[in-house]
């Protein structure tokens, strides 16, 4: 079964659940959206439910159900927009700048989807067990990591920044494909040393690794984000304040942003709807997630660079906001 008949499966389950269909303005007239996020543990996850049901609370007059749905995260997820099996999508704006040029991981050029903007900024972090004492990324040499699941932009960002401390990783490490929740449950058994994650900060399963156990965490030097910002302008510096988890000092590491992305035929009124309820209800999703905080109008296109949708346009001419003609197409 493909992806998308699966989901909307479980979309109509959920909608008949919640009695949903019979409040809809018309009668088998309810537009379902499926819109893919990333793995349980994960920022992703939590937060596209949290979107969701925004979401669902505005335009269920209007007729516009949203389903959030589990899925390996930015580089699968532009894929199945790109396929027409999913219609929303998160991913990493690095990640959709690869997928619209046709750079790696993407075998070619993705032109079937549109951007909406930015929703908030991605950290990327790297906890240890502290028995490791791993501060750097040498130090996670001969060690057991989680890297991220295939297809999401956690792996992604691990091989550049390992290939940028001079690291093999598929010669340095044991590299093992779980995501951050699978991940963390092997480290508090003893079967994995180090997990890889794009998290927001602070990030809730990490505050929980902590409680059941001592964790090292792992810096990003000024030497690895000059050479990984050659090729990959888009990642900047970010410190995580002393005293966020278990940390005594900063954590140096970086960042990009979590953007949301539409299939490039999603009609003009609602890729408009969704991008106006997102950004006008964000202290909504805010108040489900504390990520939620960083949706925020004034920052809505930065780091964008792939092409937004006519929707969206329309919604930042009316409130005034500049949109760089880069992205006009």
């Amino acid at each position: 079964m493909h992806f998308k008949k699966f989901i909307f499966l479980l979309a109509a389950v959920a909608v008949c659940a919640a009695g949903f269909v019979g409040s809809a303005p018309a009668a088998g007239k309810t537009k379902q959206l499926i819109m893919v996020t990333g793995s349980s543990g994960g920022t992703y996850y939590a937060l596209g439910g949290a979107m969701a049901a925004t979401w669902n609370k505005y335009l269920e007059g209007k007729g516009i159900m949203v389903s959030s749905v589990s899925s390996g995260a930015s580089v699968e997820n532009m894929n199945l927009l790109h396929n027409g099996e999913a219609d929303l999508a998160m991913a990493m704006n690095n990640v959709a700048d690869s997928a619209w040029k046709g750079s790696a991981p993407f075998p070619e050029q993705m032109h079937k989807f549109r951007t909406l903007g930015v929703i908030y900024p991605e950290v990327y972090q790297i906890v240890a067990a502290a028995s490791t004492k791993a501060t750097k990324l040498a130090d996670l040499k001969g060690k057991r990591v989680a890297v991220g699941p295939v297809g999401s932009g956690t792996a992604v960002i691990t091989e550049l920044l390992f290939k940028a401390a001079g690291l093999d990783m598929a010669k340095d490490i044991d590299a093992q494909r779980d995501g951050f929740g699978n991940a963390a449950a092997k480290m508090k058994d003893g079967h994995i040393d180090a997990s890889c994650a794009v998290l927001s900060v602070p990030a809730s399963s990490i505050v929980e690794l902590k409680t059941g156990m001592d964790l090292s965490y792992v810096n990003i030097s000024d030497a690895e984000l000059a050479k990984l910002r050659e090729a990959h302008p888009f990642f900047t510096r970010f410190s995580i304040p002393a005293g966020t988890y278990s940390n005594t000092s900063s954590i140096e590491t970086v960042t990009c942003q979590a953007a949301l992305y539409c299939r490039a035929d999603m009609d003009e009124e609602t890729a408009y709807l969704i991008t106006k309820i997102f950004y006008e209800h964000g202290s909504e999703v805010a108040a489900a997630h504390a990520a939620g905080k960083s949706i925020q109008l004034k920052t809505a296109l930065d780091g964008i660079t792939t092409p937004l949708h006519p929707g969206a346009i329309r919604f930042y001419k009316e409130k005034n906001i500049v949109i760089p003609a880069s992205i006009m197409q």
